[in-house]
């Protein structure tokens, strides 16, 4: 097994570790960042949880972080990030050429509290980072129109939206409105 160093400190080495049961990883006695081989984690998961639940991208608790960026300790290239909910959830790292996932400290044991610790393979998907990203835009646009509009409003305009949006003729009436305002 190829050893990898920590960048926490100089020539800190990570260690064998039992992230859950029966789940090895390797994890840095300094800082208690865990590095988890997907190979392991998908024999781990597929061994102890033979059917896994559909999961959606929801709040995650933790502490958003934008501006560390991780270098694989096993490959040296710069691994990606990749939200693992809404709301203001944390990041993992993840470098898919050596299929490494970087877990700070407390990171896994936030994905079993949030029900996402059999998802890792669908959190590292585009699907889910897209879902995460068109959740934040109707987030913000909801809160766009709460301060635009009053609360009686509010209702009616997400009414009359929704049955829009279900139309058939859905351009055609747009077209329609926007000629007579």
């Amino acid at each position: 097994m190829k050893k990898h160093f920590c960048p926490c400190t100089p020539k800190t080495a990570f260690e064998r570790y039992e992230l859950s049961q029966g789940l090895l990883a390797k994890r840095c006695p300094s800082c208690a960042a865990v590095l988890l081989a997907l190979e392991d984690y998908r024999q781990w998961r597929d061994r102890h949880f033979p059917e896994i639940p559909v999961a959606e991208p929801a709040a995650v608790p933790g502490q958003e972080e934008h501006s560390k960026v991780r270098v694989c300790p096993s490959c040296q290239h710069i691994m990606g990030r990749y939200r693992t909910g809404s709301a203001e959830s944390f990041w993992l790292d993840y470098c898919p050429g050596c299929q490494l996932v970087w877990l700070d400290k407390g990171e896994w044991a936030q994905l079993e509290a949030s029900d996402l610790a059999l998802h890792l393979d669908t959190i590292l998907t585009e699907r889910w980072q897209r879902l995460i990203k068109e959740r934040k835009t109707l987030s913000f646009r909801d809160a766009l129109l709460e301060k635009r509009f009053d609360a009686e409003s509010l209702p009616e305009i997400r009414r009359v939206k929704n049955w829009l949006d279900a139309h058939p003729r859905r351009k055609d009436i747009l077209v329609y409105l926007g000629e007579n305002h």
